[in-house]
């Protein structure tokens, strides 16, 4: 598993987080959404939604979460050739 960044929000923001495969991925393989899962460490910080472009880079929508906490987001992907992959990143909580 590798952690992957740290990236901050404030709790009222709705953003988007980009995970890039393309270095990971042999060529023919992809990715797509119905073999990917997202899960956040704690309750506070919810994942909106998730999409994938192009078979290689997935987009994290997140949105909520407690001023003052870091979350760990984590995401398992399987590629359609069958390799699995867990990555991580956190996010830091801060009303400004």
């Amino acid at each position: 598993m590798s952690l992957l960044d740290t990236k901050q929000k404030q709790p009222g923001e709705k953003l988007d987080y980009d995970v890039t495969y393309e270095d990971w991925i042999t060529p023919g393989d992809g990715i797509s959404v119905e073999k990917i899962t997202v899960t956040v460490d704690r309750p506070g910080l919810q994942v909106f939604t998730y999409t994938v472009s192009g078979g290689l880079i997935l987009k994290i929508w997140l949105t909520g979460g407690t001023s003052g906490v870091t979350y760990k987001v984590t995401i398992t992907t399987e590629t359609d050739d069958g390799r699995i992959k867990q990555d991580e990143f956190k996010v830091k909580v801060r009303d400004i």
